[in-house]
């Protein structure tokens, strides 16, 4: 079987008919990302390929809703980024659920986003809004020349201080989440400098949804967000 009849068959089991099943088939194909691929037998799709005929088997009927479970889990990187463009491209034409544990696939694709936890709703907005309630701002520094013994030093007298949410790095990076980023502003730079590490570079960041989703998991709030 090759892509167009699978995609055929799929659509005939939706009711189409006729040219309007071919056109179906054609449009599904394009969005899908894989009209070239349309006449090759199934057992020469790579795993990127198969995800995104799933992908258009899905919509040869313009859904108005479509559910993902884990779309790019087991693929390369390629073949998930192939994915995910043609999730983004969805966008427009129907209302698209994905269910993933790729936080960063999510920032990527997605306007809302969901958090459940063991069947528990704890947190549901757009993911600007998620981000900009829930998340401790960070810092990322850049050391200049900086052994790993000094870096150890440094991390360890970072997550003593009370407006250190949380501290991690390696290979001469530090990322610093502060519970007061006023604090942060004013005695960061005095903490490195007092622990004689020397700084090619700070930066406010923005906390990564990875970070908002452990933190709401880890304090399991109520629903707050809408």
């Amino acid at each position: 079987m090759t892509g167009a009849e699978l995609l055929s068959f799929a659509g005939s089991l939706c009711g189409l008919r006729g040219r309007e099943l071919a056109r179906a088939v054609e449009r599904a194909a394009e969005q899908a990302g894989i009209t070239e691929f349309m006449g090759r037998r199934l057992a020469g799709y790579s795993g990127g390929m198969q995800q995104r005929l799933g992908i258009a088997q899905a919509i040869v009927h313009r859904p108005s809703v479509l559910l993902l479970d884990e779309p790019v889990s087991s693929l390369d990187p390629e073949g998930r980024r192939d994915v995910l463009d043609v999730i983004a491209r969805l966008r427009g034409s129907a209302t698209v659920v994905v269910s993933t544990h790729i936080l960063a696939d999510v920032e990527r694709v997605c306007d809302r986003v969901a958090i459940l936890d063991h069947g528990r709703l704890l947190a549901e907005s757009e993911i600007d809004v998620l981000l900009d309630r829930h998340a401790a701002p960070a810092y990322e520094v850049e050391l200049r020349h900086a052994g790993p013994d000094l870096q150890r030093a440094l991390l360890r007298r970072l997550a003593q201080l009370p407006w250190v949410a949380g501290v991690e790095g390696t290979d001469g990076r530090i990322r610093v989440r502060t519970a007061d980023p006023d604090a942060a502003g004013r005695e960061l730079v005095r903490e490195l400098a007092a622990a004689g590490a020397g700084v090619d570079r700070l930066q406010r960041v923005r906390p990564s949804l990875e970070e908002v989703f452990l933190s709401i998991v880890e304090g399991r709030p109520e629903v707050d967000v809408r």
